[in-house]
């Protein structure tokens, strides 16, 4: 005879009607009103002022390669048109004047994973604003770097940010399914890793039923990869693979000290510690790193040593109320060296974009759900964040 579970069987049809409803009506608006992909461009004179160009070399690059055939973007003013330059033809312009990429100064893929044990630290956010702001933060398009995110979080967060479509329902082809089949660099590629809004970043899903690999990981990992150990399976399946693909690549987990966490740290060269004020958040947050170095130990118990170079801690969430301040004093004691300078605030732009399954970098000022001067404010502060985690990660590696 067949359980009734009261309106538990009623209410997830209506909430999985209700997501996907939501997700095709911002698809919809986003083809209707062309903006499917990102939608910033620059005119000839803004990229003059990047790093490392002039107004005479970007003229003198542009008239060379479109004598080879380059189309550039542009856009009709009136009777006339004018350059309108993609976020790939800056880097070619880059490319053409023979300026090093990081892959040329730097070989295979940095590792950083933020990470707490306390939920809602903006963890995700974090996560999503360092992927598209550091690709697509003016100062570092030289770089032309490629990025990947792993979701490895079952509530997929982070593929909702970047990849609405597949954040949505169940989904065979994740990132847990990715670790354990044990698949050739192609395979990856083709059937696992989607692209997003942002050129130059993808994402490896994550679904509702990675949950029930996670709980099961050990038995999983005995039974399809014998003789690997449980924690080494995310580098060695999945990073190692993709090593001259991805100059950076973040994981993305969920709050629980799970073989997911655990495998991202052992993945990781560096870990973000995201460190709200508020006092429980904090309180969390301090009791998350006492457990920290138990967790290495547990790691190295089976064989696997952490590559960590780093601990980075940052303030999240953050005002200027003087309870929030007094809390960024106490984690600058607890971070001393490894605090970064700046913070990820707490601001409505950061907030309301995930109302249209976006990042505050990758937002359309169009069609931003709320004050455009606020979507403003947010993109700074993201763009100031990912330069400063950048800048960090440059220094850490110039002293290895």
């Amino acid at each position: 005879m067949k359980r009734d579970y009261g309106d538990v069987l009623e209410t997830a049809k209506r909430a999985n009607s209700m997501l996907q409803g939501l997700s095709n009506h911002i698809e919809q608006q986003r083809v209707e009103f062309n903006q499917t992909g990102y939608y910033q461009t620059y005119s000839r004179n803004a990229v003059a002022n990047f790093p490392l160009l002039s107004k005479h070399a970007v003229v003198a690059s542009i008239s060379d390669m479109e004598e080879a055939g380059y189309q550039f973007g542009k856009k009709q003013t009136g009777s006339t048109s004018q350059y309108a330059l993609s976020l790939q033809n800056v880097i070619d312009i880059y490319h053409h004047r023979k300026v090093p990429r990081y892959r040329d100064k730097h070989k295979g893929p940095f590792v950083v994973f933020v990470v707490n044990l306390k939920g809602g630290v903006s963890k995700t956010v974090s996560t999503v604003t360092l992927a598209h702001g550091m690709r697509a933060h003016p100062a570092m398009l030289h770089n032309d770097l490629r990025i990947l995110v792993i979701d490895l979080d079952p509530q997929a967060s982070s593929t909702m940010f970047l990849s609405h479509k597949n954040s949505i329902g169940s989904k065979a082809e994740t990132a847990a399914q990715a670790m354990l089949n044990d698949l050739g660099r192609e395979q990856l590629h083709s059937e696992f890793i989607q692209p997003t809004v942002m050129p130059g970043v993808d994402v490896m899903p994550a679904s509702i039923d990675d949950g029930f690999v996670a709980s099961d990981w050990e038995a999983l990992v005995q039974e399809y990869l014998p003789g690997v150990a449980p924690s080494e399976v995310l580098r060695r399946n999945v990073i190692d693979r993709l090593a001259d693909d991805y100059d950076f690549i973040f994981v993305d987990t969920g709050p629980h000290l799970d073989s997911f966490m655990l495998n991202a740290i052992a993945a990781s060269d560096i870990l973000l510690t995201p460190t709200p004020p508020a006092q429980v958040d904090f309180h969390s947050t301090m009791k998350y790193l006492t457990r920290l170095p138990e967790m290495l130990e547990r790691i190295e118990k089976e064989g696997v040593e952490p590559r960590l170079k780093a601990n980075i801690g940052f303030m999240s969430k953050m005002t200027t109320k003087h309870d929030h301040l007094t809390s960024q004093s106490y984690a600058r004691e607890v971070f001393t060296k490894s605090m970064l300078d700046a913070s990820l605030p707490r601001l409505d732009g950061f907030e309301r974009c995930g109302e249209s399954f976006d990042t505050v970098i990758s937002a359309n000022p169009i069609s931003y759900p709320g004050s455009a001067d606020a979507l403003r404010k947010a993109k700074y502060e993201a763009e100031q964040f990912s330069r400063a985690v950048f800048d960090r990660i440059e220094y850490i590696r110039s002293t290895l």
